[in-house]
């Protein structure tokens, strides 16, 4: 992961839906805390779970451009609802064009494994 991404890359950015990702912040500049991080909380529109696909999708989509334009060059979605719903979306259809160097993963993989 060093190569891909260095300091010079700016912030890591973390989204959730509420105030649950701060555990997984937490747990991320724990193993990795040579980095900047940016949180995102969208408390406004909690809870994620009872939506649509396409809103969860349209309001994460949001939450990572908006990560984007702060600087980060990986955003990870410590959101298991956004995780589930959005994620592949955006890294298959949205990412090519936005910018094919930034990342966006999710939390599930990495939670099973």
């Amino acid at each position: 992961m060093e190569q891909e991404l260095s300091r010079k890359s700016g912030a890591i950015g973390v989204f959730d839906s509420g105030y649950g990702g701060l555990t997984i912040l937490s747990k991320i500049r724990e193993v990795l805390p040579e980095y900047d991080y940016i949180y995102l909380g969208d408390n406004a529109r909690t809870p994620y779970g009872t939506r649509s696909f396409e809103i969860v999708y349209k309001f994460t989509l949001q939450a990572v451009n908006k990560l984007f334009e702060m600087g980060c060059h990986l955003v990870i979605l410590a959101c298991n609802t956004a995780s589930a719903k959005a994620l592949r979306s955006i890294q298959i259809n949205d990412l090519p064009n936005i910018d094919p160097h930034r990342r966006v993963l999710g939390v599930i993989r990495p939670t099973v494994e």
